[in-house]
């Protein structure tokens, strides 16, 4: 596909792993946020196992200039990550992130997905423009990236603080009907974005959790100093698991954490107040995003200092990071 200032959108192959790790470095130096990706073998694995979806824009002279990837957390889920969205400094301003982004959703869909997440930093506003025509808004991570990621020639750079990111869902094609079990605390927020995301999904009551012993994946990202707990079950040793994943002994301790609720669980409810008295506040809905939706809480802490998510695009994300603030304890 290419355009009349001869800029081409297409699919990397694996053998052009060298260009996006040279593209990376053109944009962020060495402080990109996933060091494998300067490793180009890494990279070309992952373009090689389809784990990778990289679609870049070409110059009229074959260089990569722009670019965004769908990351696939597992096979056969109904959804993605969508993300490393990059454009050369020398190319800014031709409206190139559109345009790939049009090549994005015509890859989400060739992959049988029904949406991807994408989450927009707010150092800058340029990557919320991309993608709100067709995103909603669903959540806000505060202090989701280290201060050290230099966003180069941007008009915010590094800010000497952690950045905060948005939480945005791109719907290309209709979800499943789901039953979902929405914590009193949360509802009417929850409902909003279900609303805003045309998302059909019957309330079903809260329960308590059964006897069976909680069970999560706990993921360390040490670049980012968080710690994700992916909850499968909800159990009545909720609280012990948590804390006791967040102290466990590591290098560099957490200064983040995201605990991911299963909306389809009926013990969500008694989740969410487990959580709340260890300090965790409301993030986002993340539609799809496992096997079903996901309440996404979090956790700050002491020393990380955020009194705004810092540069905000839009009337609804700023209605979110309201709530937010609100919600921290």
């Amino acid at each position: 596909m290419s355009s009349d200032d001869g800029i081409t959108i297409r699919l990397l192959a694996p053998a052009e792993a060298e260009r996006l790790v040279g593209l990376i470095r053109r944009c962020y130096g060495e402080s990109y946020i996933d060091p494998s990706f300067y490793d180009e073998p890494v990279v070309r694995e992952r373009l090689e196992s389809g784990i990778l979806s990289s679609i870049g824009a070409f110059s009229d002279q074959g260089a990569l200039v722009g670019h965004m990837g769908i990351t696939l957390r597992s096979r056969g889920t109904l959804s993605a990550d969508a993300g490393m969205t990059l454009v050369d400094p020398a190319f800014r301003g031709k409206g190139i992130a559109r345009r790939v982004a049009g090549g994005l959703a015509k890859q989400a869909i060739a992959l049988g997905l029904v949406g991807v997440h994408d989450y927009p930093v707010t150092v800058h506003t340029a990557t919320q423009r991309i993608g709100r025509d067709f995103g909603v808004e669903t959540g806000l991570m505060l202090a989701n990236l280290p201060a050290d990621v230099v966003f180069e020639q941007m008009e915010s750079g590094a800010s000497g603080s952690r950045t905060s990111s948005v939480i945005r869902w791109l719907p290309f094609a209709q979800s499943p009907g789901r039953s979902v079990h929405l914590p009193e605390r949360y509802c009417e927020q929850l409902e909003s974005s279900y609303a805003a995301c045309y998302l059909k999904r019957a309330l079903g009551p809260s329960g308590a959790p059964g006897t069976a012993a909680t069970e999560l994946a706990a993921k360390y990202d040490e670049r980012r100093q968080t710690l994700r707990l992916e909850l499968e079950r909800i159990g009545p040793d909720l609280a012990a698991r948590v804390a006791s994943e967040m102290q466990a002994p590591r290098a560099t301790p957490p200064l983040v954490v995201h605990a991911d609720l299963p909306l389809g669980d009926a013990a969500a409810e008694t989740a969410v107040g487990a959580l709340r008295e260890l300090g965790f506040f409301f993030a986002g809905l993340l539609p799809e995003y496992r096997d079903g939706d996901i309440l996404r809480m979090q956790w700050l802490d002491g020393s990380v200092d955020v009194a705004s998510a810092g540069a905000i695009e839009r009337d609804s994300t700023r209605a979110i990071e309201a709530f937010v603030l609100e919600d921290r304890p």
